[in-house]
């Protein structure tokens, strides 16, 4: 599906002749990451969203066989929850385990009862059954997470997390062209993006001048995730959900250290030289290993952790598409792990 908004993107761009995006703010910020949650509004302005935990297979690159997660929702990771501060949210939780389990909202300043610890701030959540947490979206807008926090080990180990985005009151200042969310996880050995390794995991499509904002979470339970950004600086904007403003703490670097349970979020600038596609990835280099790093298919070689971006207005956008298109079809059943050879180059951007 991805390689489809690529192609919509780039026709759209040479039919419209739209010139770079330098300093300029669009009146929409378009967001990215995994599917946000269903909210409902019921009644006193409460909004509802409901989570089901429970085991189900999932899939994380398409030459691989399916293995069992656990998730909320049925997806990896689960729904963004996605909200502005001051908002009354009431979350039923339900169980479909065969353990006690709890959420615990990572970062947001709740009251004790509503912390998700349980057996201490909360009764465990025993299978089958359905625990309401209601919060107040406290005023610190920024990015945060949830997971569980019972058997926290295996149950996040195994996929139990999402992120949590909070915007301010008034929406923001729409100072960015794009939103991304960028979840790091390792469940049972697999490197993930958004539930994904490589060539699966959906390539950004931006044009030059495009101003970015990426939060990026570690929701892996032991690994750190070092994540370098081929050709572009990074500004780190906002640490832990706490946004530096104009402090000094917010340091600009290619590669951002990312601790288990830390959230950064970073502002770039789309000017790369040349155009093309370059990736964003971790440089622990086992996290973005493939089945065979000799391979000169990028999709054997490669895998884990790293993200194509693209840019939509490159002169040789056809060969970039030619060439992801080709790792994907290449680990297809029955494909052998082939790419086909190109008649033109990919390589040489402009």
């Amino acid at each position: 599906p991805w390689l489809g908004i690529i192609l919509g993107a780039a026709l759209v761009s040479s039919m419209c002749g739209c010139s770079d995006r330098v300093g300029r703010a669009t009146a929409t910020t378009e967001r990215f990451g995994p599917p946000e949650a269903e909210v409902t509004v019921v009644e006193d302005g409460w909004k509802a969203v409901h989570l089901t935990a429970s085991k189900f297979q999932w899939q994380f690159r398409d030459d691989q066989e399916t293995v069992e997660v656990w998730g909320y929702n049925q997806q990896i990771p689960g729904p963004t929850l996605h909200f502005r501060e001051g908002d009354k949210l009431r979350v039923y939780f339900r169980n479909d385990l065969d353990e006690a389990s709890s959420i615990h909202w990572h970062g947001l300043i709740v009251p004790y009862s509503m912390d998700g610890v349980g057996g201490l701030t909360q009764p465990p959540v025993m299978p089958g059954e359905t625990f309401v947490y209601e919060i107040t979206i406290p005023s610190t807008p920024g990015t945060f997470m949830y997971h569980a926090h019972m058997n926290d080990m295996e149950q996040v180990g195994m996929g139990l997390s999402g992120a949590f985005v909070v915007d301010p009151r008034d929406g923001g200042d729409g100072r960015y062209d794009q939103d991304h969310v960028m979840l790091l996880n390792n469940i049972q050995g697999h490197y993930l993006v958004n539930g994904k390794e490589f060539p699966n995991i959906d390539p950004w499509v931006v044009r030059k001048g495009d101003l970015l904002r990426v939060r990026m979470i570690n929701i892996s339970p032991i690994e750190i995730h070092p994540m370098h950004f081929h050709g572009h600086f990074t500004k780190e904007i906002a640490k832990d959900g706490t946004d530096f403003g104009d402090a000094k703490e917010g340091r600009t670097e290619n590669t951002v250290l990312l601790a288990p349970g830390q959230t950064i979020d970073v502002e770039v600038r789309m000017n790369a030289p040349g155009k093309g596609v370059w990736i964003f990835h971790c440089h622990v280099l086992s996290h973005v290993m493939g089945p065979d790093g000799k391979s000169l298919n990028i999709a054997l070689a490669n895998g884990g952790m790293v993200i194509p971006v693209v840019y939509e207005d490159s002169v040789n956008i056809d060969q970039i598409l030619e060439l992801l298109q080709g790792a994907i079809a290449s680990i297809q059943p029955g494909a052998g792990g082939t790419i086909a050879p190109s008649t033109s180059s990919a390589h040489d951007a402009h």
